[in-house]
């Protein structure tokens, strides 16, 4: 009888000890998840915390600021006659003197605008003579087109648009679509370790006050995009820090530059410092300038330099972005640069989506060769160019691009977006003035936009197939030397493949390459002496990198000459 009663207290004990590890693991599992506390950088002291302890935190936007939006919303614009700083009275023909390119002219004009649900129009109670905004002529290129883009900045008794105080209303230069830049901003509001931009589709009528009375009425401009501003708002609405530096690239490729000096320097020129990157947020440029100079420090580990500047996470995302969407004109332009206040990282945010999601026959006459799509032309850049000489940088690309197309970019949400899109674009394209600026047949436009995800999944191969070549090189100007041979010099290549690679240099008498002087092949250096010289006069230099595939890389020069564009050839003259 002892032996059944300590069989039964064993029993007891294990069933017991069973529950109790059961409820345990449901205990445990049943919890919320709590994230953890970044403990990357380590604990520091007050005393020893530095600027560079936050380094590497990732860009973590509010993606909650976001709500898929395909409406057209009718915004009336009345312009009113304005007195510009010099008294002089401007009103809106004043906005037909842009000129392609040229920031110098940027009149400012009152206005009253109004955004109104579609179908709806302006309440005939409402003064609409009475200002409520500014309004100037926005864009690069664009500037000089018929129908212009605008920035429209509101006043404190307009309130906001969804929160916004600036809107940029864009006329879709350079898209052929007319749903680039949505379709490409709607993508990223997806996407993580990046910013994206909320847009809205409106149709745009404009009153120019100026007129007769009689003569005065609403003109419809057709469809625009409208596209946040990049500024304080923007920051905040995502929860980024608005204590930061933020520059938009005009013509900056990482390369140091003599107008790119601190608000203190004696020669410093906010003007000339903006020809190169625009400022939309920050007063001292010292961040900016010690990054440029660690990337362009060639004798350094650029490893450890990337990793201290840059977030590797948002660097790649925003590249295979760029590169799924066939955007090739990211090197000094098209771009924001953002570094929050205590941190030396720098994130980039994308800009000006019109020029990419060309296709097909569509895609831009200049376009690169095979050989230098994809990464390839990036090399331009200096930071680009180091980053991917890097051991595994090709392939970090190449994961993030796959990894975008089968999370995000999927054929199931582009053909939803862009179904999305057509009711915006059927009651404005057909219509005057947007039928007269179609650059291909309803038809056919139809086919073009339908045809979206197969575009992406084009550059995707692009970037594949680019990639089997050698990196392009920059070429020196040919130098003539004190006994009448000439010296060509180049930077070396590389193969992304770890193949051989040797050079080639040809020398032409004209552009078109059909008169050749002097070829020589098998070149291993990145130096070549032709001892015979030269004789006065203008050639054309070709230098190619070839791998043991037969695979030719041109090089980064191109000759642009009385109609001609040539890749990989350099203009130079002999005295």
């Amino acid at each position: 009888m002892n032996w059944m009663k300590r069989n039964e207290k064993l029993l007891l004990f294990l069933v017991t000890a069973a529950a109790a590890t059961v409820f345990g693991i449901l205990y445990i599992n049943s919890r919320i998840p709590i994230e953890s506390a970044d403990t990357r950088t380590g604990a520091v002291s007050l005393e020893e915390w530095e600027i560079g302890s936050a380094n590497g935190a990732g860009l973590h936007e509010d993606k909650s600021i976001y709500e898929q939006n395909s409406s057209l919303y009718d915004v009336y614009i009345s312009v009113f006659p304005t007195r510009d700083a010099d008294g002089e009275m401007l009103d809106f023909s004043s906005f037909g003197l842009h000129t392609a390119r040229d920031h110098s002219y940027n009149p400012v004009l009152n206005c009253n605008i109004q955004i109104l649900e579609e179908g709806q129009k302006p309440d005939p109670l409402l003064d609409l003579n009475q200002k409520n905004a500014t309004i100037r002529v926005r864009g690069n290129s664009s500037r000089g087109a018929a129908y212009k883009s605008y920035n429209v900045k509101l006043d404190d008794e307009a309130g906001t648009f969804l929160g916004q105080k600036s809107l940029n209303i864009n006329k879709h230069a350079g898209d052929d679509s007319r749903i680039a830049t949505k379709l490409q901003t709607d993508l990223l509001a997806q996407i993580d370790n990046i910013a994206g931009f909320r847009t809205y589709f409106m149709r745009l009528w404009i009153r120019d006050a100026s007129l007769p009375e009689e003569e005065q009425e609403f003109r419809c401009y057709g469809l625009y995009t409208e596209m946040e501003q990049p500024n304080k708002t923007y920051l905040e609405a995502r929860g980024l820090s608005s204590s930061a530096v933020m520059y938009k690239a005009r013509d900056f490729s990482f390369a140091m530059s003599e107008v790119l000096r601190n608000v203190d320097d004696p020669e410093y020129s906010e003007e000339d410092f903006e020809t190169v990157l625009s400022i939309r947020e920050g007063s001292d440029h010292g961040k900016l300038l010690d990054m440029l100079a660690a990337v362009n420090d060639t004798a350094a580990d650029f490893g450890e330099i990337f990793h201290t500047y840059f977030d590797e996470e948002n660097y790649l995302t925003w590249l295979a972005f760029n590169l799924l969407m066939g955007n090739e004109d990211i090197i000094n332009h098209n771009y924001i640069l953002y570094s929050p206040e205590n941190t030396l990282t720098w994130y980039f945010i994308p800009w000006d989506f019109d020029g990419a999601l060309r296709y097909g026959e569509r895609r831009s006459t200049f376009s690169q060769p095979d050989c230098l799509r994809g990464i390839q032309t990036l090399n331009t850049g200096i930071l680009h160019r180091r980053y991917l000489r890097l051991e595994g940088s090709l392939e970090k690309v190449d994961g993030k691009m796959k990894e975008l197309l089968e999370a995000v970019v999927t054929e199931r949400k582009v053909t939803e977006l862009v179904d999305s899109y057509k009711p915006a674009l059927e009651k404005t394209l057909p219509v005057y003035p947007d039928v007269d600026y179609l650059e291909m047949p309803p038809d056919e436009l139809v086919s073009y936009i339908d045809g979206m995800y197969g575009g992406i999944l084009e550059n995707y191969e692009a970037f594949r197939k680019a990639a089997d070549y050698p990196a392009p090189v920059f070429l020196a100007k040919p130098e003539k030397l004190p006994d009448g041979s000439v010296r060509f010099a180049w930077d070396a290549s590389c193969s992304y493949k770890d193949r051989p690679v040797t050079y080639k240099i040809q020398v032409y008498e004209d552009p078109q390459m059909r008169n050749l002087l002097f070829e020589q092949k098998d070149i291993l250096q990145t130096t070549y002496i032709l001892e015979a010289g030269l004789p006065k006069g203008t050639f054309y230099v070709k230098v190619t990198a070839i791998d043991d595939q037969d695979n030719e890389q041109l090089s980064l020069e191109h000759v642009s000459k009385d109609g001609l564009f040539v890749f990989g050839l350099m203009e130079f003259t002999i005295e």
